[in-house]
């Protein structure tokens, strides 16, 4: 009982007086996220780049659930190959690492309407990527996906 009264004196010397009643804390609205993972069209490669109006065609009801609010507060586009971000690779599917599908315009599409967007890294596919990734260079892999995030104005999720 003594340790505890001096901790608390030492505790009051340190930081000053308990205030005498807490003020009440004002009603919060929880935040709430409606968001969906967004696949390419082909099959989660995102391997293709597509036009906005070709795009919005198909996936016009995550922008507008038709009354012009759009359905979602969050767009996560999946899948981005971890292997492929930290090298950077330039083929056929990828751009410096990033799927040739995730472009400016694709993200702007979401972002003009309020909509945040993520870049989902990984999924079941590359799971043996991401193993090959993180001991490769985890610090490199995390420095090339915060690069990515800055330069697209997305998030990052990691999957």
């Amino acid at each position: 009982m003594r340790r505890l009264a001096l901790l608390l004196a030492l505790l009051v010397g340190l930081v000053g007086p308990l205030p005498a009643a807490a003020a009440p804390l004002a009603a919060v609205t929880p935040i709430q996220i409606y968001g969906a993972w967004h696949c390419g069209n082909d099959a989660c490669t995102w391997a293709t780049v597509r036009s906005v109006a070709e795009f919005d065609s198909q996936n016009h009801w995550l922008v507008d659930r038709g009354d012009g609010r759009p359905s979602v507060n969050l767009v996560v586009l999946s899948f981005v190959n971890p292997l492929k971000l930290l090298n950077a690779t330039t083929d056929a599917a990828t751009l410096d690492g990033v799927p040739r599908g995730m472009t400016q315009e694709i993200v702007n599409h979401f972002t003009s309407r309020g909509i945040r967007v993520m870049l989902s890294i990984g999924g079941i596919t590359y799971t043996a990527d991401w193993d090959a990734a993180l001991t490769a260079n985890a610090t490199l892999l995390g420095q090339r996906a915060a690069a990515v995030a800055t330069r697209l104005g997305v998030g990052i999720e990691i999957d």
